[in-house]
């Protein structure tokens, strides 16, 4: 999905995770989260300007469920080591930081491009092809629902229209 898409995601359920106290923050952290798996293009870009080896690396190592895992336990790690919104509800960003980044993976498989979800393993890219790469009728419940949680911070009206923002994207891609 384009990166827009992977941010309002990451951010929407960061911050319908996160305490409600530390909802803007979840946000921003959601969002970077959201997007962390695509910046491996940018040292392959350095190493290959053939598209098609940009297109096989791309979305494999950094979109697998077997490594980002891994990465999450060591952010998570390091942000409760160093950050006090992480210790103070370390369950809560565990889960906002787990599933922050492993939508992006998730959502790339509903492209016609797919992803390796399953890298090292070797099966073909897993994709299934229900949206095009582009696709505003997905983005624009969870970019509202973002925008206006920001603003609305604490107050539960947030967390209702974060949890509406997530639900009427996945009824989308449930129906398509």
């Amino acid at each position: 999905m384009d990166s827009l898409s992977q941010i309002v995601l990451g951010g929407a359920v960061a911050a319908a995770i996160a305490p409600a106290a530390h909802r803007r923050a979840a946000l921003l952290a959601g969002a970077a989260l959201g997007t962390l798996p695509d910046l491996d293009s940018l040292p392959i870009a350095l190493f290959s300007d053939n598209p098609v080896t940009l297109m096989t690396v791309h979305r494999s190592f950094s979109h697998s469920l077997f490594v980002l895992p891994l990465l999450v336990w060591l952010i998570w790690w390091l942000s409760k080591r160093r950050g006090k919104r992480v210790a103070e509800s370390p369950l809560r960003w565990f889960w906002a930081i787990q599933l922050a980044l492993l939508t992006h993976p998730l959502l790339d498989a509903f492209t016609v491009y797919g992803t390796q979800l399953w890298w090292p393993l070797m099966p073909p890219p897993t994709m299934w092809s229900s949206v095009f790469i582009i696709d505003p009728l997905y983005t624009i419940w969870l970019l509202v629902a973002c925008l206006v949680a920001f603003f609305l911070r604490e107050r539960m009206a947030a967390q209702r229209l974060l949890l509406a923002g997530l639900a009427l994207s996945t009824l989308y891609l449930g129906w398509l």
